[in-house]
């Protein structure tokens, strides 16, 4: 689970910021909590607001660059796609740092790294096993390019193999190269939990993501299936069931006028490989070799009921509302939060549906009866959110931008709050900053009127 992060001279951070998942002393909710062995739990979900501008997203993608670049690394003599500060020119020569503390199989990770678009110059990771921390590695760059690794005895112990192995990597480790993409590449065993932690758990969802594999999962899995039928019959949308439907693959009947040497790669993938398609005219299809070795086209549809019948009629997903298409590609993460160990972050989680519906979701995550080992951290602008009732203080969390445009980052468990104040009105209310200033219309209509 994530503990926290920090991030400093990115995007509209200037200063370092903090998201701190460590839970406070608080007593409501408790269900809400993760265990972190003997030290403070962690919280399951935090929901951050601000004013259109104020930051929210970029702290996702302050993560997300940072997943990538360890992840998927730089090719040789490549620039580092850093984006610092632009709002002050002391930084834009700076370097930017980004910093992990992350509780993942019984270890807790710290890892970081302070670059600029050029080089990483600083990268370290510690972890605490049972009691004691212990350094994996520390790495620097100094000012005439020399990359030193200090190789740690939690990673390798002196005049071992396994320790010359490592020094051999850290010497062919490039300038702009993160060194535990290196160790992944060469996979070094002991770092890859973590880096199983940043492919496979966590996740991030923008606004307009979508969720590749949800046909494919729907096709295999009926408890899944039934899940989201379920969930958009009680969410009121007017389906009634979602349906998987499934055809042998006719591409002059489907598909017309497809190039040939993707109809030829199409036809030569192996039992099991699933393929996506996007047509020009924005409409995707789905196949994949059944084990079997039929070439199959599936198909995710939208069950109705027909008026004053007992019969059914099914609509094309790409028929449905978009507040419906929003909620397909979001279901996974609630059934995957409750089943495996999940950190989902979603942007903009109301984009597209109804205040009802986005605290529909949250109270299907938050369920007392049903609590997994997930964490949700989500950004939005709904304030029906904002209710005790329903999240602890501790995971309510305010962007907002200083005079200077820099963004930063504060809990409402840093205010003092009554237990019956409205927290959705105060909020709108400016009680806790974060909200938009919004200037004389009257003088915007007099712009418009050309008087």
């Amino acid at each position: 689970m994530l503990i926290q992060f920090s991030v400093e001279n990115f995007l509209s951070f200037k200063g370092e910021s903090t998201l701190n998942m460590l839970a406070t002393t608080d007593v409501e909710h408790k269900q809400h909590l993760l265990p972190n062995k003997k030290k403070k739990p962690i919280l399951r979900t935090a929901a951050l607001y601000g004013a259109n501008g104020s930051g929210k997203s970029n702290l996702l993608l302050a993560i997300s660059f940072a997943q990538d670049l360890i992840v998927e690394g730089t090719r040789p003599n490549q620039r580092i796609a850093v984006t610092p500060f632009k709002l002050d020119k002391s930084c834009w020569e700076a370097p930017s740092r980004f910093e992990f503390v992350i509780n993942y199989q019984d270890t807790i990770y710290t890892y970081g790294f302070v670059l600029d678009e050029k080089e990483v110059k600083e990268e370290w990771l510690f972890a605490i096993h049972k009691v004691k921390e212990g350094s994996l590695f520390e790495r620097v760059t100094t000012k005439d390019g020399k990359i030193k690794v200090e190789i740690g005895p939690s990673l390798a112990k002196m005049n071992t193999k396994k320790y010359q192995f490592i020094k051999f990597v850290a010497q062919g480790t490039r300038p702009n190269s993160l060194f535990l993409h290196e160790l992944y590449e060469k996979n070094e065993p002991r770092i890859m939990p973590l880096i199983d932690w940043f492919r496979t758990v966590l996740t991030i969802i923008g606004p307009n993501a979508n969720y590749r594999d949800l046909i494919f999962e729907a096709h295999k899995n009926e408890q899944f299936l039934s899940f989201m039928g379920n969930f958009l019959k009680s969410a009121d949308t007017g389906v009634d069931a979602i349906v998987t439907e499934t055809m042998e693959v006719d591409f002059e009947k489907v598909i017309p006028g497809l190039p040939e040497p993707v109809k030829s790669k199409i036809m030569n993938i192996s039992n099991g490989q699933k393929i996506l398609l996007s047509a020009p005219d924005g409409r995707h299809f789905a196949m994949m070799r059944e084990p079997n070795g039929k070439l199959t086209l599936l198909k995710l549809k939208a069950r109705h009921q027909l008026k004053d019948s007992e019969g059914f009629i099914d609509f094309e997903i790409e028929n449905e509302s978009d507040g419906t298409r929003r909620l397909l590609d979001l279901l996974p993460a609630l059934l995957h939060s409750k089943i495996h160990e999940k950190v989902f972050m979603i942007d903009e989680i109301d984009r597209s549906m109804h205040p009802l519906l986005s605290t529909m979701f949250l109270q299907t995550y938050l369920d007392d009866n049903n609590c997994g080992r997930g964490q949700l951290i989500i950004t939005t602008h709904e304030s029906q959110l904002l209710d005790r009732e329903l999240l602890r203080r501790d995971e309510i969390w305010f962007a907002e931008k200083d005079r200077d445009g820099a963004s930063h980052l504060y809990s409402l468990a840093e205010y003092k709050v009554r237990k019956d104040l409205k927290l959705g009105k105060g909020y709108l209310d400016g009680r806790f900053g974060a909200i938009p200033f919004l200037g004389d219309l009257a003088n915007l209509q007099y712009c418009l009127a050309g008087e």
